[in-house]
């Protein structure tokens, strides 16, 4: 395989996030499925192995894909090879890249992080400031009564919020994106559902935006001495995206004040996540703002 075809791309500013994302039903060549078998570590290649059924072990390695050759993406300038990359995991299980044992490379402070779903992969990308993200299928049951589930999970302003929706359809929907977008901070924290419970903190929409939100504090949060040094409250920024005309995509990232305005997402998609073809490189698909400006259905323009 030649990895020099693997077309570079140039690193988000502190005021992007790149989001990338593939649809694992897409991705239906057999020898390209091998090409990126080839990428993954040994205990990658296992874990992928373990998965029951074929559609999962598909999904699972598209997913170490994604984020070895968009990784790879930012690195080529600097011989990055995707199979060379190593990863670190911190206390809670969230990776990160481990750039100590590539010795050849000026890596910038990049973070990355990736969410799934049986039929949408995606991996969100920034420089300088921590990132968070969580794809959900907009058509996703919910098994139970939803605010009985709600109240399980999700803080009394939150609870408030879903029972004022008369309708059943649009309450489930409301539901759905709460999670995602709940589920984006505590992934951007880096410690996911268990450290960090749904119902210690509020997500609530911006008055006067379309797709804005702000993250706020319940009476139940509390902060300890090792949350002491965490950025909290009113610290974060939001978005809600649609990908694909059928998932939600909550982007969480770190209120960077050197940015000095609105943050912009730039959306990627491939059908072939490697590719030897040049004009296959991929443009954004659109570029908006987390103040909800962005619109619902996100059309591919390649160039």
């Amino acid at each position: 395989m030649d990895f020099t075809s693997l077309l570079p791309l140039q690193l988000p500013s502190r005021m992007e996030t790149h989001l990338w994302y593939i649809r694992p039903d897409e991705v239906k060549c057999a020898s390209l499925l091998k090409h990126y078998s080839q990428l993954l570590s040994p205990t990658e290649k296992d874990r992928v192995l373990q998965m029951r059924g074929d559609e999962l072990k598909k999904n699972a390695l598209l997913a170490r894909t994604l984020v070895r050759t968009t990784i790879a993406r930012y690195q080529t300038n600097n011989g990055v090879d995707p199979r060379s990359l190593m990863f670190k995991k911190n206390i809670y299980g969230k990776p990160e890249v481990d750039w100590k044992n590539y010795t050849n490379c000026n890596n910038p402070p990049l973070h990355f992080n990736i969410s799934h779903t049986d039929s949408l992969n995606a991996c969100g990308v920034t420089v300088h400031v921590r990132v968070g993200i969580d794809v959900e299928n907009k058509e996703r049951k919910i098994k139970h009564d939803v605010l009985a589930f709600a109240e399980r999970f999700y803080s009394a302003d939150e609870v408030k919020f879903l029972s004022t929706i008369p309708d059943p359809e649009v309450q489930r929907k409301e539901f759905i994106k709460l999670w995602t977008l709940k589920e984006a901070y505590v992934k951007a924290l880096g410690k996911g559902f268990s450290a960090a419970p749904f119902n210690t903190f509020t997500i609530q929409s911006k008055a006067g935006t379309e797709g804005g939100y702000n993250l706020c504090k319940t009476s139940k949060m509390t902060v300890s001495s090792l949350e002491k040094t965490e950025k909290c409250y009113g610290e974060w920024r939001f978005a809600l995206l649609e990908l694909a005309d059928s998932h939600y995509a909550a982007i969480c990232t770190e209120d960077d004040q050197a940015s000095g305005g609105a943050i912009s997402i730039d959306i990627y998609t491939e059908e072939s996540i490697y590719s030897v073809i040049s004009s296959s490189h991929l443009s954004p698909s659109c570029r908006c703002t987390y103040e909800g400006d962005c619109p619902k259905n996100h059309p591919v323009r390649r160039r």
